[in-house]
């Protein structure tokens, strides 16, 4: 399975994208594309704390070091 396919299937969950700047950015996977993913509902989770991201999250292939599922507690 290639990796894009394997990220496809994360659609819909809450993802946290680690990039090289050490800021990552959690939120929900809303779409995948070959340059870039895009996340809603995201926020930058800094040394200070998270900091909410009006709109929508656009995050290009090349800012990704890795990307993490993870599970929210309803």
């Amino acid at each position: 399975m290639s990796l894009r396919r394997y990220i496809d299937r994360m659609k819909r969950s809450t993802v946290v994208v680690h990039r090289p700047d050490d800021v990552s950015v959690r939120g929900v996977l809303v779409g995948v594309y070959r340059d870039c993913i895009v996340l809603e509902c995201a926020e930058a989770l800094g040394v200070d704390g998270p900091t909410q991201i009006d709109g929508r999250a656009v995050i290009p292939r090349s800012d990704r070091l890795w990307l993490q599922e993870i599970e929210v507690a309803p």
